[in-house]
Protein backbone atom coordinates (compact mmCIF):
# COMPACT_ATOMS: atom_id res chain seq x y z
CA UNK A 1 0.00 0.00 0.00
CA UNK A 2 2.72 2.14 0.63
CA UNK A 3 4.60 1.87 -2.72
CA UNK A 4 1.20 3.10 -4.54
CA UNK A 5 0.97 6.13 -2.50
CA UNK A 6 4.59 6.79 -2.84
CA UNK A 7 4.27 6.53 -6.96
CA UNK A 8 0.66 8.50 -6.88
CA UNK A 9 2.66 11.20 -4.80
CA UNK A 10 5.65 10.78 -6.77
CA UNK A 11 3.62 11.28 -9.97
CA UNK A 12 1.74 13.93 -8.88
CA UNK A 13 4.97 15.54 -7.89
CA UNK A 14 6.54 15.29 -11.46
CA UNK A 15 2.78 16.96 -12.79
CA UNK A 16 3.16 19.99 -10.58
CA UNK A 17 6.87 20.34 -11.46
CA UNK A 18 6.32 20.40 -14.99
CA UNK A 19 3.34 22.64 -14.79
CA UNK A 20 5.44 25.17 -13.12
CA UNK A 21 8.61 25.46 -15.26
CA UNK A 22 6.63 25.50 -18.34
CA UNK A 23 5.02 28.83 -18.05
CA UNK A 24 5.79 29.31 -21.97
CA UNK A 25 3.48 26.60 -22.95
CA UNK A 26 0.30 28.57 -21.08
CA UNK A 27 1.69 31.97 -22.94
CA UNK A 28 -1.56 34.24 -23.23
CA UNK A 29 -1.78 36.23 -26.45
CA UNK A 30 -1.59 36.63 -29.86
CA UNK A 31 1.16 34.61 -31.00
CA UNK A 32 3.08 35.11 -34.71
CA UNK A 33 6.43 34.00 -36.21
CA UNK A 34 8.72 36.81 -35.21
CA UNK A 35 9.54 39.52 -36.94
CA UNK A 36 12.95 39.61 -36.21
CA UNK A 37 15.62 41.57 -38.15
CA UNK A 38 18.66 40.01 -36.31
CA UNK A 39 19.08 37.87 -33.17
CA UNK A 40 17.58 39.36 -29.97
CA UNK A 41 15.40 41.59 -31.50
CA UNK A 42 11.62 41.77 -32.49
CA UNK A 43 10.07 44.73 -34.05
CA UNK A 44 6.72 45.36 -33.53
CA UNK A 45 4.88 47.82 -36.21
CA UNK A 46 1.49 49.42 -36.07
CA UNK A 47 1.21 49.87 -32.77
CA UNK A 48 -1.47 52.65 -33.05
CA UNK A 49 -3.84 50.28 -34.04
CA UNK A 50 -3.77 48.17 -31.25
CA UNK A 51 -6.54 48.92 -29.03
CA UNK A 52 -6.39 49.24 -25.12
CA UNK A 53 -5.70 46.20 -23.60
CA UNK A 54 -4.39 44.61 -26.81
CA UNK A 55 -1.30 42.61 -26.88
CA UNK A 56 0.92 40.91 -29.17
CA UNK A 57 3.34 38.07 -28.54
CA UNK A 58 5.99 36.68 -30.76
CA UNK A 59 7.26 33.36 -30.07
CA UNK A 60 11.84 33.47 -30.24
CA UNK A 61 14.46 30.91 -29.54
CA UNK A 62 17.46 31.70 -27.40
CA UNK A 63 21.21 30.69 -28.08
CA UNK A 64 20.44 27.61 -26.05
CA UNK A 65 17.78 26.36 -28.89
CA UNK A 66 14.81 26.83 -25.93
CA UNK A 67 11.70 28.66 -26.94
CA UNK A 68 10.81 31.97 -25.57
CA UNK A 69 8.19 34.85 -26.24
CA UNK A 70 8.32 38.49 -26.57
CA UNK A 71 5.66 40.86 -26.00
CA UNK A 72 4.32 44.25 -25.90
CA UNK A 73 0.47 45.04 -24.49
CA UNK A 74 -1.03 48.40 -24.41
CA UNK A 75 -2.25 49.41 -21.16
CA UNK A 76 -5.76 49.99 -20.50
CA UNK A 77 -7.06 53.09 -18.83
CA UNK A 78 -3.58 54.29 -17.72
CA UNK A 79 -1.91 57.08 -19.40
CA UNK A 80 0.70 59.22 -17.57
CA UNK A 81 1.68 62.83 -18.78
CA UNK A 82 -0.43 62.15 -22.01
CA UNK A 83 1.52 59.48 -23.29
CA UNK A 84 0.35 55.36 -24.48
CA UNK A 85 1.71 53.28 -21.42
CA UNK A 86 3.24 49.84 -22.75
CA UNK A 87 4.14 46.49 -20.99
CA UNK A 88 7.00 45.01 -22.59
CA UNK A 89 8.09 40.99 -21.51
CA UNK A 90 10.04 38.69 -21.92
CA UNK A 91 8.70 34.94 -20.91
CA UNK A 92 11.39 31.90 -20.87
CA UNK A 93 11.49 28.36 -19.48
CA UNK A 94 13.13 29.79 -16.98
CA UNK A 95 12.91 33.54 -16.46
CA UNK A 96 10.03 36.14 -16.33
CA UNK A 97 10.45 39.74 -17.12
CA UNK A 98 9.02 42.89 -17.87
CA UNK A 99 8.39 46.33 -16.97
CA UNK A 100 6.50 49.46 -18.22
CA UNK A 101 7.27 52.58 -20.01
CA UNK A 102 5.31 55.72 -21.47
CA UNK A 103 5.87 56.75 -25.02
CA UNK A 104 4.60 60.62 -25.95
CA UNK A 105 5.29 61.92 -29.21
CA UNK A 106 7.26 59.17 -30.25
CA UNK A 107 9.53 59.67 -26.98
CA UNK A 108 10.15 57.64 -24.14
CA UNK A 109 8.78 59.57 -21.07
CA UNK A 110 9.16 57.14 -18.40
CA UNK A 111 9.73 53.29 -17.27
CA UNK A 112 8.18 51.88 -13.90
CA UNK A 113 6.86 48.83 -12.57
CA UNK A 114 9.47 46.49 -12.93
CA UNK A 115 9.04 42.72 -12.60
CA UNK A 116 11.90 39.59 -12.31
CA UNK A 117 11.32 35.79 -11.69
CA UNK A 118 13.60 33.42 -12.16
CA UNK A 119 13.09 29.80 -11.83
CA UNK A 120 16.26 28.03 -10.16
CA UNK A 121 18.65 31.04 -9.62
CA UNK A 122 18.44 34.81 -8.10
CA UNK A 123 19.24 37.99 -9.44
CA UNK A 124 20.41 41.03 -7.88
CA UNK A 125 21.09 44.71 -8.65
CA UNK A 126 18.01 45.73 -10.72
CA UNK A 127 18.19 48.65 -12.50
CA UNK A 128 15.18 50.40 -14.61
CA UNK A 129 16.36 53.18 -16.70
CA UNK A 130 14.80 55.55 -19.45
CA UNK A 131 16.11 58.00 -22.07
CA UNK A 132 14.14 59.29 -25.00
CA UNK A 133 14.49 57.03 -26.93
CA UNK A 134 14.04 53.78 -24.76
CA UNK A 135 13.24 52.02 -21.58
CA UNK A 136 15.69 49.27 -20.16
CA UNK A 137 15.93 46.84 -17.30
CA UNK A 138 19.37 45.60 -16.36
CA UNK A 139 20.03 43.09 -13.84
CA UNK A 140 22.89 40.18 -12.71
CA UNK A 141 21.51 36.88 -12.77
CA UNK A 142 23.19 34.68 -10.53
CA UNK A 143 23.11 30.53 -11.03
CA UNK A 144 22.27 29.25 -7.23
CA UNK A 145 25.56 28.16 -5.33
CA UNK A 146 27.48 30.86 -7.36
CA UNK A 147 28.34 28.60 -9.69
CA UNK A 148 28.21 31.74 -12.71
CA UNK A 149 27.06 34.94 -13.34
CA UNK A 150 25.73 36.92 -15.86
CA UNK A 151 24.31 40.62 -16.77
CA UNK A 152 20.76 40.54 -18.46
CA UNK A 153 18.84 42.91 -20.04
CA UNK A 154 15.56 43.83 -21.49
CA UNK A 155 14.91 47.20 -24.01
CA UNK A 156 11.98 48.10 -25.61
CA UNK A 157 12.79 51.24 -27.86
CA UNK A 158 11.27 53.99 -30.14
CA UNK A 159 12.13 53.93 -33.52
CA UNK A 160 11.41 57.47 -35.08
CA UNK A 161 8.55 55.99 -36.77
CA UNK A 162 5.28 56.85 -34.94
CA UNK A 163 3.91 53.57 -35.07
CA UNK A 164 6.95 51.26 -34.00
CA UNK A 165 8.49 49.69 -31.15
CA UNK A 166 11.77 47.48 -31.14
CA UNK A 167 12.39 44.81 -28.45
CA UNK A 168 15.65 43.68 -27.40
CA UNK A 169 16.97 41.29 -24.96
CA UNK A 170 19.88 39.76 -23.35
CA UNK A 171 18.55 36.71 -20.93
Amino acid sequence: MKTVQKKALAFALVVVMLISVCPAAFAIGEQHDAPQTGGGIVVFSDISQMAPGESRQYAVSNPDGQEAFVGIERVQGYARAGGETWRVWYKGLYSNVEFYMTVSNNKVTSAYNYSISLLGSSYEDADLTHTATYGMLTFTHKLLGGLGASTCWLKGEVTGEDDEINVTWQM
